[in-house]
């Protein structure tokens, strides 16, 4: 069985394709099986896993069936599989965000029959909440993970990001600036207002994370001991651990390949 996790959030500029793309990066590096669904009309994240081309064609695009997405798969750079959003427009995304309201199962089971191994950890990237295939997303989700600026926007929206994931989100601040007062007194308030539901750590906001979209590559990939970098090395160690209960109920993957690489 897939382990499904569901990236979202209720404010814009949260960073939700960025976490994305450098958490499913850092744990291929790790050796963990891992793809990405990228359900984000904005269809930017090959570019954050190392593609140098945009994704014309994708699982948001039009004329493309969910029975369609193996057509449309990309390997990249940073050895996650990727299902890009591709090219869309207003009338295909309703229709996508109707299919999986109407359909419950159906997005699991489309992703089931790509034939990657039990116990891969498949990113799903949304649009904000309380967008339809986001919610749609959450409810098909075995972990929901909450991006949350460590800005005033994002302390103003945490709560409508509780309410539209009903509590199940697991909340991780991002762009954390530890210099700055006023930031560490909203990092402390969207923590007081979480409590457990808040990841004990948090991201920080650092230049490395630009360098690295620039240059085409990971913070994994990149190495360059950074904060951002080592920020994610922990939360990848964390996303393990609270998911590994999924990989237990599946028995333990045995050696060879899969999306991501081999799984230890």
């Amino acid at each position: 069985m897939l382990t499904l996790i569901a990236i979202v959030s209720s404010a814009g500029g949260a960073g939700r394709s960025t976490v994305t793309a450098h958490l499913a990066a850092q744990l291929a590096h790790v050796g963990h099986s891992v793809a990405v669904l990228e359900l984000d009309a904005q269809n930017s994240i090959g570019a954050l896993l190392g593609l140098r081309e945009t994704c014309e064609t994708g699982v948001l695009s039009p004329g493309v069936a969910p029975d369609g997405w193996r057509a449309v798969l990309r390997e990249t750079p940073e050895g996650v599989p990727l299902l890009p959003a591709g090219r869309n427009d207003a009338t295909t995304l309703m229709a996508f965000g109707a299919w999986l309201s109407g359909d419950t199962g159906g997005l699991r089971r489309q992703l089931d029959a790509l034939g990657w191994p039990s116990g891969t950890r498949v990113f799903i990237d949304t649009q904000r909440l309380p967008d339809t295939i986001a919610q749609a997303a959450v409810a098909a989700a075995d972990l929901v993970l909450g991006v949350v600026p460590v800005t005033t926007t994002g302390y103003v929206t945490q709560s409508d990001l509780m309410t539209a994931c009903r509590g199940r989100a697991q909340m991780v601040p991002n762009l954390a600036a530890s210099n700055s007062p006023l930031n560490n007194d909203l990092l402390h308030l969207i923590q007081a207002r979480g409590g457990d539901a808040v990841v004990p750590l948090r991201i920080h906001r650092d230049d490395a994370v630009g360098r690295a979209a620039a240059n085409g590559r990971s913070l994994a990939r990149a190495d360059d001991g950074s904060q951002a970098a080592l920020d994610f090395v922990h939360l990848e160690a964390w996303l393990a651990r609270a998911t590994a209960a999924e990989d237990a109920s599946d028995g333990k993957q045995g050696a060879g390949s899969g999306p991501g690489g081999t799984r230890t």
